[in-house]
């Protein structure tokens, strides 16, 4: 306790500025007197303003996830607990394989994991990568108190990057005791297993003066593969006809030739080599295709291995100030696996004499793609050049280890001036995040070009050794540990190890993100020298000075691009610093009258200094009134804003393939088979014989994009409105209900909206910016066989986002059957989710309600979460409800066979029971009833399903053993 003659204080300070804090105040007098007055002017603060209020209420819309949803759904992953609450559009997570890049992440409205802002405690967490995102397996699952969501911006308290909203995990900083728990998850086939184990110490000493809580957590996580689920096993297309077909990628391991060259060949527009050298022509359609199917080797549950080791603590120095510090560190491993490299490169190749091209097809080879010089005059081409399609099977499946090394510390000191109402929080912290990374299975593009050259004499002839092997025309190491060996690619399991191991790659690199900080805050009241009706006015300051850097360090050939497999990524090398100064006014006008049991404004102002983007600001005004003491109206409005990211600003161009279609290619929707689109196919350098032919379809539906940061970029700006209320009906019952309406300029994008949007725009004259000559069509990068090499997507301020929608949120509590019996409901209707690629395009992205290529992960119109739970002595049950309303594919002049994607609803059960008073149980079963994904064609994410948000696994049993004492 703090003590003094006159008044003894007892305080309790969460380890932030905007954590949940008690304040209590008792007066040297009788001791029911004491416990009168503490309870009188108790104070607290939550998510979103460091001002502590008396029987504070939130004037802005906090959904809470208690310690108990941890446990009875057994959370190891704090990433699937949130990804339940109907504000969370998925991020990465556990299925996330391809995209994936090891981590976890939030992200609020579907903004985007950059616009939402997670703290542990009411303070930043250091980022992970150079896009400023937080990978959530750093948080310490088991020391979670609760999580508190806001969502709207909050930059005004908080800073840039809350233009979503803020997750703040509130960890436990008052714990006495000891607990150790092991827990074991298993789906009902037996796999996809999770291994969870921690321990936490904690205690007071020296009298309660302070407090010290320690603890060790360690996840092992089994991997699943796509092959072992009978749904993901095979890659799927859309035939066409309203059906789906097994279909993969056009880079197959026997290697594929697409050509309008042998249109005299056979009625296909490519061939496909034979084991003996032969070809024949590629099947492009029906149940038995030459797609290779690369779905069985891929992930679907990412492995991982997890190690942290948390201790927090706090000490009263004297009766009016306390110190307090933190240390977090995370060690998570973290691979991916793809299926072997598929090259897709223009290459010019020996023919005339090559010993691993039967004579037959090096005929018809040479009379569709030959260069046109034939040495020796027999009719054959010396060589010839193509886009080479080959699974480079023989090399090894693509894998990359992802290992991250976090760790963050923190020291600080708060209290009171003297017996005032005033406090102060001040405080330092650094992190720094490490990404170690290696990868398996990538191959040199420049020798793989080389070993396709054979050594030939003054005739043009092949040269061959006594045992008829040829040599490579240049035998040179090319940066390989071996010399050039000849590379046979025309033909399934054709390429010896020796050419393998020429081809082969070491890949690596590494990424650090360092986080320096420093906050200093004061807040209390007008007590005693200027008061409201309602009472004093509260006002608190805040300064913060924050320094972010992050280093990426790759090996040579990721750098240079110069690798088929993985995707290329240069160096990148940036930095900011940041100083901020705030301040918030809570003016409580009436309280207790009548019509006004309460009635207050809340003010907020920030302005900061980026050493990148100059001077940003961002200012709040919220209020309530309570007509009734049961009936709370609400309102916010609030500006928020988010600087440019590092990698935003700093990364230089680098590649990605995402899901796009070619208005050009025999896959193009219908609205694209015109003239006027053919002449323009043309004239921006398709070949007149290949336009709309499977000649030029986008392997594996992917399109090589090249993008890159903007040094001249500036701050989005965002304007937030929330209108609800909140009705206390009855001592069991009681709702919330709000409106939010978000809106983003000068949001930071790709240029055009993304590679997909750029297509479509050139390729539209009814679009702005399009046709021969526009910036749409000047974006897109044609080969001379008319596929695309790649597209150029930029960063710009161009874009515009609005979401608008509701959010409703229900209690009911009550005594029945002998026990406590809870329903809790979270649940959003999203009216609108729009984005304009940039100012005036005719093409406005409508994602309320969508999914696929434009507007990524499902979003439903209609969400909710809803727990029905039971509570006796010795256990407790719970019912979890989520509901995921029903979604439009967003491209409407595709023609896939699952366009519509019906609502879909999920039960997990769980409960607790004490075996003693020291021990428990806890055990459930997700997915209660064997929900089955949707299981789409080509607009998946991957596993022929979007696996983030529709369960991949199955019914799932988890029990976790807890021991306290």
């Amino acid at each position: 306790m703090f003590t003094n003659s006159k008044l003894a204080k007892s305080v309790k300070l969460a380890c932030a500025f905007g954590a949940v804090s008690t304040i209590s105040y008792s007066g040297a007098v009788t001791a029911q007197e004491a416990e009168e007055e503490a309870a009188a002017i108790e104070k607290i603060a939550v998510t979103g303003s460091r001002i502590r209020k008396v029987e504070y209420a939130s004037n802005a819309p906090i959904a809470t996830v208690g310690a108990e949803e941890f446990e009875l759904s057994a959370t190891v992953n704090t990433e699937s607990l949130l990804n339940t609450m109907p504000q969370v559009i998925p991020g990465l997570d556990r299925s996330s394989n391809n995209p994936g890049d090891g981590t976890a992440t939030a992200d609020l409205r579907g903004l985007g994991a950059q616009r939402t802002l997670v703290l542990i405690n009411g303070k930043r967490v250091t980022p992970t990568t150079s896009s400023g995102v937080v990978d959530i397996n750093s948080i310490p699952t088991a020391m979670i108190k609760n999580v508190e969501v806001l969502t709207g911006g909050a930059s005004a308290v908080y800073g840039s990057d809350a233009v979503a909203g803020v997750i703040n995990f509130i960890l436990k900083d008052d714990f006495e005791g000891v607990e150790t728990s092991v827990g074991y998850e298993v789906t009902e086939e037996g796999d996809a297993g999770i291994w969870n184990a921690d321990f936490t110490i904690g205690g007071n000493f020296d009298n309660d003066k302070g407090n010290v809580v320690f603890n060790m957590s360690y996840t092992s996580r089994d991997d699943l593969f796509q092959g072992d689920r009978d749904f993901a096993v095979t890659a799927l297309f859309d035939d066409g006809n309203g059906g789906l077909e097994p279909g993969g990628s056009s880079g197959v391991p026997q290697t594929a030739i697409f050509s309008g060259g042998f249109a005299d060949y056979s009625s296909s527009t490519g061939i496909i080599f034979n084991q003996d050298g032969s070809i024949r022509p590629f099947v492009d359609s029906g149940d038995t295709n030459d797609f290779y199917n690369y779905a069985p080797v891929n992930y679907i549950q990412v492995p991982q291995e997890r190690h942290q080791i948390s201790a927090l603590g706090h000490y009263e120095i004297s009766d009016t100030m306390e110190v307090y510090g933190s240390a977090m560190f995370t060690d998570s491993s973290v691979p991916t696996q793809l299926a072997p490299t598929p090259i897709f490169q223009t290459s010019t190749f020996t023919l005339d004499g090559n010993p691993f091209i039967s004579p037959e097809a090096q005929q018809i080879i040479s009379d569709g793609i030959g260069l046109g010089v034939d040495t020796d005059g027999d009719g054959i081409d010396d060589e010839g050049s193509a886009l080479l399609r080959r699974r480079l099977e023989e090399v090894g499946n693509r894998r990359s280890e992802d290992s991250f090394t976090s760790y963050q510390l923190q020291a600080g000191l708060r209290g009171f001036f003297g017996d005032s109402s005033w406090g102060y929080d001040v405080y330092y912290q650094t992190g720094t995040v490490r990404n170690a990374n290696a990868q398996l299975g990538n191959v040199n593009r420049s020798r793989f070009d080389q070993a396709l050259l054979l050594a030939t004499d003054e005739n043009g002839d092949v040269i061959l050794d006594a045992d008829g092997n040829p040599s490579c025309a240049d035998s040179s190491a090319n940066g390989s540990t071996s010399a050039c060996a000849p590379l046979n690619i025309f033909g399934e399991g054709n390429i010896s190890e020796e050419s393998a191991e020429f081809l082969r790659t070491a890949v690596s690199s590494t990424a650090t993100f360092n986080q320096k900080l420093f906050g200093a805050s004061v807040s209390g009241d007008t007590d005693g020298w200027f008061e409201l009706p309602g009472g004093p006015v509260g006002i608190s300051f805040t300064y913060e000075h924050r320094e972010d850097d992050f280093e990426f360090l790759p090996s040579q050939d990721l750098a240079a691009s110069t690798i088929a497999g993985f995707n290329g990524s240069p160096a990148v090398e940036g930095g900011f610093k940041v100083s901020g100064l705030a301040t918030e006014i809570y003016l409580p006008i009436f309280v207790g009258e009548e019509f006004a049991e309460l009635l207050d404004i809340e003010l907020a102002y920030r302005t900061e200094d980026y050493s990148t983007a100059g001077n940003v600001s961002a200012y709040k005004v919220a209020g309530s009134w309570a007509p009734i003491e049961e009936l709370r109206f609400r309102a916010g409005f609030n500006t928020a804003v988010r600087a440019p990211n590092i990698s935003e600003l700093f990364s230089p161009q680098s590649e990605g393939f995402p899901s796009a279609t070619d208005p050009c290619a025999g896959n193009a929707p219908d609205s694209f088979k015109t003239a006027a689109v053919e002449a323009l196919c043309i004239a921006t350098g398709v070949p007149a014989d290949v336009v709309h032919t499977a000649a030029i379809n986008p392997a594996s539906g992917q399109v090589r994009s090249l993008s890159g940061g903007n040094p001249n970029l500036v701050e989005e700006e965002a304007e937030t409105l929330t209108i609800g209320f909140v009705a206390d009906v009855s001592e069991e019952v009681s709702f919330s209900l709000d409106y939010f309406d978000i809106e983003i300029e000068d949001a930071v994008s790709s240029f055009g909206g993304g590679t997909n949007n750029i297509l479509d725009t050139c390729y539209d004259s009814a679009k702005a910016g399009s046709g021969l000559g526009g910036d749409f069509c000047n974006a897109i990068n044609r080969r001379a066989d008319g596929t695309i090499d790649f597209v150029e997507a930029g960063t710009q301020n161009v874009a515009s986002i609005t979401l608008k929608g509701y959010d409703l949120i229900a209690s009911y509590e009550t005594e029945m059957f002998g026990g406590d019996v809870s329903i809790r409901y979270l649940g959003t209707y999203t009216t609108e989710s729009d984005f304009l690629p940039f100012d005036g395009s005719p093409d406005l992205i409508e994602c309320a309600g969508e999914f696929g290529a434009n507007c990524g992960e499902p979003v439903p119109e209609y969400k909710h979460r809803t727990t029905f739970t039971y509570s006796a002595d010795d256990y407790t049950v719970q019912l979890l409800w989520r509901y995921v309303g029903e979604v439009n594919d967003d491209d409407d002049g595709q023609d896939f066979t699952v366009e519509e994607i019906s609502a879909f609803n999920y039960f997990d059960l769980s409960g607790t029971y004490y075996l003693t008073e020291n021990f428990r149980v806890t055990g459930g079963v997700d997915n209660l009833f064997n929900k089955k994904p949707p299981i789409l064609g080509g607009n998946d994410e991957q596993a022929n399903t979007w696996p983030a948000t529709y369960d991949v696994y199955g019914r799932t049993y988890y029990v976790n053993f807890r021991a306290s004492f």
